[in-house]
C-alpha cells in the first residue's frame, strides 16, 4: 500500500472537512474509517420506505459555517425552513408554548408566552434582577449560574433547563455560557440586559423564527457531497479501516491498521477526544495534546424513530415537538420531534396519517434506559405526551450514540484551545475533531476547515 502524504483517521463531518481542505490545498490525502460508513453522527434509517435522519436532523443559521459548507458543495437548492418551528414545554403543570428564546432564556420577560411558563410574579421578578448593572462575570461562568443571578431561579428551572437538556443533554449549571453560546457574555456588557441580550443574539441569524434549517432528503446529503467533494480531489477514503495505534518514526508518521502498517508526513486526528488521547498515548513527546483531550467530558445519547398511523397527529398537536423538563414523573425523553409536522418533505413522503415521530434520551451524560426497551419506552411517553393510553408503533429504528454529545463544562473553551495550540506547536500533526468545536455542525466545520493552518504553523 503506498503512502500517504496526509493521513486522516476518522471520516465524520470533521474528517471529510479536513480531508476536503487538504485536497483543496494540494495535499495528497488518504481518510481511514474504522466503520462501514462516513458520516459520524449525521445517519438515516428507512421508516416507513422513507430514509429519515435518526441523528442531526439540522443545522443551525445563527451561525454561517454551514450554510457557507453547504453553499459550496452545491446543496443550496435543498436547504429548507421548518414546516413548524412552534415547539413545547412539558412541566410538571402540563405543556406550554416555547417563548422566544436563546436556549431557554427568554428575549422579553412581558411577553405573554413566558408569563404562561414562569408565572406573573416570576416574571416581575426576573425583569427586576434584569435591570441591575452588569458586574464582574466569570469569563468560563455557567449558564445556569448566569441566568439566575441576571434573572431568576424559576427561569433556569421552567425555561433554561429544558431547553438545554433537549438539546445538549446536560445540566444548564455544568455548562459554560460562553461555549453553548458564543458571544452572550459581550452581548450581555453591550447591552446591559441579559434578555436584550439573549434577542440580539438571536436576531443576529436573520431569521430569529427559524433558529434551524435543514436538507430534503436528511442531513446525510451533506455527507454524500463531502465524500463526492474529497474524492473528487483525489482524496482515498477507506471503511473498515480501524487505525490500531499512531508512533513518529523520523520525520515521518507510522500508522498502523489492520491490514498492515502506513507512513505519511502529517496525520490528521478527527476523533472523539478519548479515542484521539488512546492513539496518541503516554509519549511524552505528545502530552501537552494528550492531557486537555483527557479533560474533555462526552455523553452518550439516544435517538428513537416511531412510525405510527394517528390521525390525531395531523393537526400537528404538540406543534414540532416537546422539550421535557429534568425529572418528569410521567416522561422519560429528554426530547421528542415530530418530524412530519416539522419537515414538509417528510410529511409529504409519507403521507397522513402516517407520521415519524423521534424521541431522544440520555442526560448528563449518561443513557440510563436500556438500549433494547427503548421503543417500548419511546411509544409509552408518545402516549403520555398525547394523553392516551397507549399507541400502536408500525415500526421502530433505534440510534445509539456512545460518546458523541460534549459535555462543554466550564473551562471548555480554554481546554478546546489548549488542544489545538499543543497539536498546532507539534510536529506534523493537526486535531480537528474531539469536540472542540462544541456540539454544533457550525463549530465542527470551522475548526476542520483550521486544519491547513495547524499543520503549517
Amino acid at each position: 500500500m503506498p503512502d500517504s502524504e496526509v493521513i486522516v483517521v476518522g471520516a465524520g463531518v470533521a474528517g471529510l472537512t479536513a480531508a476536503r481542505e487538504l485536497a483543496l490545498a494540494g495535499r495528497t490525502v488518504s481518510v481511514l474509517e474504522s466503520g462501514d460508513r462516513p458520516g459520524g453522527t449525521l445517519r438515516t434509517a428507512t421508516i416507513g420506505g422513507v430514509d429519515l435522519d435518526v441523528g442531526a436532523e439540522g443545522f443551525s443559521v445563527a451561525r454561517p459555517q454551514t450554510r457557507a459548507l453547504i453553499d459550496e458543495l452545491g446543496l443550496a437548492d435543498r436547504v429548507v425552513a421548518p414546516r413548524r418551528s412552534d415547539a413545547r414545554l412539558l412541566l410538571d403543570d402540563g405543556l406550554h408554548r416555547v417563548p422566544p428564546s436563546l436556549l431557554g432564556i427568554p428575549v422579553d420577560l412581558g411577553d405573554p408566552l413566558t408569563v404562561d411558563v414562569l408565572g406573573a410574579d416570576a416574571a416581575r421578578r426576573a425583569q427586576g434582577r434584569d435591570r441591575a448593572p452588569v458586574g464582574e462575570l466569570a469569563p468560563d461562568i455557567a449558564l445556569g449560574a448566569l441566568v439566575r443571578e441576571r434573572m431568576d431561579a424559576d427561569v433556569v428551572a421552567r425555561l433554561v433547563a429544558p431547553v438545554v437538556g433537549g438539546v445538549h443533554a446536560v445540566d444548564p449549571d455544568t455548562v459554560e455560557a460562553e461555549a453553548v453560546a458564543p458571544g452572550l457574555l459581550g452581548a450581555l456588557r453591550a447591552e446591559g440586559s441579559l434578555a436584550r441580550a439573549a434577542a440580539r443574539l438571536r436576531a443576529a441569524n436573520g431569521a430569529p423564527g427559524s433558529a434551524v434549517n435543514g436538507l430534503v432528503g436528511g442531513m446525510t446529503a451533506l455527507v454524500g457531497a463531502l465524500v463526492d467533494a474529497a474524492g473528487g480531489l483525489g482524496a482515498d477514503i477507506r471503511l473498515n479501516s480501524r487505525v490500531r495505534s499512531v508512533r513518529r518514526a523520523g520525520h515521518r508518521w507510522q500508522v498502523r491498521t489492520d491490514d498492515g502498517a502506513r507512513a505519511c508526513q502529517d496525520l490528521v486526528l478527527a476523533l472523539d477526544a478519548p479515542a484521539a488521547a488512546m492513539l496518541l498515548g503516554d509519549d511524552p513527546a505528545w502530552s501537552g495534546v494528550v492531557a486537555p483531550l483527557r479533560s474533555v467530558r462526552l455523553g452518550d445519547v439516544a435517538v428513537v424513530a416511531l412510525l405510527v398511523d394517528l390521525p390525531v397527529l395531523d393537526d400537528d398537536p404538540l406543534g414540532s415537538g416537546v422539550l421535557v423538563g429534568p425529572g418528569h414523573p410521567s416522561v422519560r425523553a429528554k426530547a421528542l420531534t415530530h418530524a412530519s409536522a416539522k419537515w414538509d418533505w417528510v410529511r409529504e413522503r409519507l403521507g397522513p396519517p402516517r407520521h415519524v415521530v423521534r424521541l431522544s434520551y440520555g442526560r448528563d451524560g449518561t443513557l440510563a434506559e436500556q438500549v433494547d426497551a427503548l421503543p417500548a419506552t419511546a411509544a409509552a411517553d408518545l402516549a403520555a405526551l398525547l394523553g392516551r393510553e397507549s399507541v400502536a408503533v408500525e415500526q421502530s429504528a433505534v440510534a445509539r450514540w456512545p460518546r458523541t454529545l460534549v459535555r462543554p463544562m466550564p473551562g471548555h473553551r480554554a481546554t478546546a484551545a489548549a488542544i489545538v495550540d499543543a497539536a498546532t506547536a507539534a510536529p506534523n500533526l493537526a486535531v480537528v475533531g474531539a469536540g472542540l468545536g462544541g456540539n454544533s455542525l457550525a463549530g465542527t466545520i470551522a475548526v476542520s476547515r483550521g486544519v491547513v493552518a495547524q499543520l503549517t504553523s
